[in-house]
């Protein structure tokens, strides 16, 4: 029976040189992947950190959402949808207030926890006499007095956003679902917060999380590609 490989030289050194080049293929790949879980693993144990539903995310609540996650220090993680403006303008909740008569801010859909609820993420020099902390100047609260001073200060409209309802998990749940497949995990960006486009911003966040999965499956795709 004829060998299976030519034992012509220049063959064998030919064939050794492709199957090192489909090797170090599948390794770049390999080395993407666990790169990657290991990176996902690090930024689930932080205590702010953005959300990104799965294509396959069955929840319509949060079916193509982007979640400002933040896990306080008693309790499980509680968060913001960032991407789900109403038409609902700031002023219009209250109309009573002449400090809000020209806010036309969209109030977000925060989540299904007290959706009646208004909170708001804001930045601020000085820690709020109420408030929780999310990373650097940045704080979110729901407290009225806290409310009162940040409409002081339409300037900075551009680093308010105002919510009703936020989200909501017992401890262990948003580990459960993101074993699951349900949610990408990234890190912070304050950017998603006030400066992004909430009606693009989810496909610009699946793309940074899926991105890496991407060109791990071009590498192994690469390495059939040299085997025909």
């Amino acid at each position: 029976m004829p060998p299976l490989l030519s034992p012509n030289p220049g063959r064998t050194g030919q064939t050794t040189k492709m199957h090192r080049s489909i090797l170090a293929l599948i390794l770049l790949a390999t080395l993407e992947l666990l790169s990657s879980g290991v990176a996902h693993a690090q930024i689930e144990k932080e205590r702010v950190f953005l959300l990104v539903a799965q294509r396959g995310m069955m929840d319509p609540t949060f079916s193509q959402t982007v979640v400002l996650a933040v896990r306080p220090d008693d309790g499980g993680p509680i968060g913001v949808i960032l991407n789900r403006p109403s038409t609902v303008e700031l002023r219009s909740l209250y109309p009573d207030r002449p400090e809000a008569a020209n806010r036309r801010d969209p109030i977000f859909l925060g989540g299904p926890v007290e959706p009646s609820a208004l909170l708001f993420a804001f930045r601020s020099d000085r820690k709020p006499p109420k408030g929780l902390f999310v990373a650097n100047d940045i704080y979110i609260s729901g407290y009225s007095e806290v409310f009162a001073e940040i409409l002081k200060h339409p300037e900075n409209a551009s680093q308010q956003r105002f919510f009703t309802g936020f989200a909501g998990w017992a401890s262990g749940q948003l580990e459960n679902e993101i074993a699951q497949e349900g949610w990408y995990v990234l890190q912070f960006d304050a950017r998603a917060v006030f400066d992004m486009n909430p009606l693009t911003m989810y496909e610009e966040m699946l793309q940074r999380a899926t991105v890496p999965r991407i060109e791990a499956t071009r590498g192994f795709r690469s390495a059939d590609y040299s085997l025909r």
